[in-house]
């Protein structure tokens, strides 16, 4: 190599490394050090179609991942690490899958109830079984669920501890969790963090059924108490259609905004997308602009 091309390489490396990309990128332009501990295939990108326009996703991080390899097909500020609101209840489901079985029996002790919404209006010493609590936290995004669940096998800061031991364990670098609900904005991820927690939680079928359910009813165990669930992310009750949802999960508190984290499937090819705060303040942006971006996925993209 010439000593002027030399220069121009070492140039282009700095600028690179020193001024990372904040402008929204496609097809595995974001991909750095963090996929080389993942399983990712980048042999065998989607390919690209050279008819279909980039989409615009109004929200401050975002990303879209093809699942069987874990190639970044968009991002936008995608290891920008903010608070993620009820989408932290997705590693409350993944640890709660693993320390309980479906069946156990919770009991409701007197702090759950105290609980903001939203939630799903637990009683103080009601019996439930865990299943049915899991729907609440999916489905409800049930605060009060949460908070039965982290103290229902362990106390629940050591519930929270072992949420931290599984982030390590992914390598969600830019993911630190405060509780189990999602309520402390001192708890933070990133688009891309989640997405791949996402994809992790799909591969539990528990998981999966229950964030792709859009309505139920589920009772305490002695049939007295009632709780009636409709599931919050629009995608999955239909109210904006995407063909081949699988689920998703909202998030919202003033400083995280609206997100979701959703997945969809189509001819046995999974995307799962991250919105993180939406700049529409409105209860439907996050799935307005999960809509467009995993409709842009499939219709973008050939996979092989």
């Amino acid at each position: 190599m010439s000593s002027g091309l030399l220069i121009i390489a070492v140039g282009v490396f700095l600028i690179t490394t020193r001024f990372p990309k904040t402008h929204p990128g496609v097809l595995g332009a974001s991909i750095d050090n963090f996929y080389s501990t993942k399983d990712v295939r980048l042999d065998i990108p989607p390919k690209r179609k050279s008819n279909v326009a980039d989409p615009k996703i109004n929200a401050s991080s975002a990303i879209l991942l093809y699942e069987s390899n874990k190639y970044p097909l968009y991002s936008l500020n995608e290891n920008a690490s903010v608070p993620i609101a009820s989408i932290t209840k997705v590693m409350t489901a993944v640890i709660a899958l693993e320390i309980y079985k479906l069946d156990d029996i919770v009991l409701v002790d007197d702090k759950a109830p105290t609980a903001i919404p939203s939630k799903i209006y637990l009683k103080a010493g009601e019996k439930i079984k865990f299943e049915d609590l899991l729907y609440g936290l999916l489905m409800n995004s049930g605060n009060d669920a949460a908070k039965a669940i982290a103290s229902g096998k362990v106390t629940e800061d050591q519930f929270i501890g072992l949420m931290n031991e599984r982030a390590k364990e992914l390598t969600l670098d830019a993911t630190q969790f405060k509780d189990a609900a999602g309520l402390d904005d001192q708890g933070h991820s990133s688009a891309r963090d989640v997405a791949i927690l996402f994809a992790y939680a799909l591969k539990n079928p528990v998981f999966e059924k229950a964030v792709s359910t859009s309505e139920k009813e589920i009772t305490s165990i002695d049939g007295t108490i009632t709780h009636e669930l409709k599931n919050s992310d629009r995608l999955t009750t239909g109210e904006i259609p995407v063909d081949g949802i699988i689920g998703g999960k909202t998030g919202y508190t003033p400083d995280a905004g609206h997100t979701l984290v959703a997945a969809a499937r189509r001819n046995g090819h999974t995307l799962v997308s991250v919105v993180l705060k939406t700049q529409a303040d409105t209860p439907s942006a996050s799935a307005e602009e999960t809509e467009k971006i995993l409709s842009w996925g499939f219709n973008a993209f050939e996979f092989n």
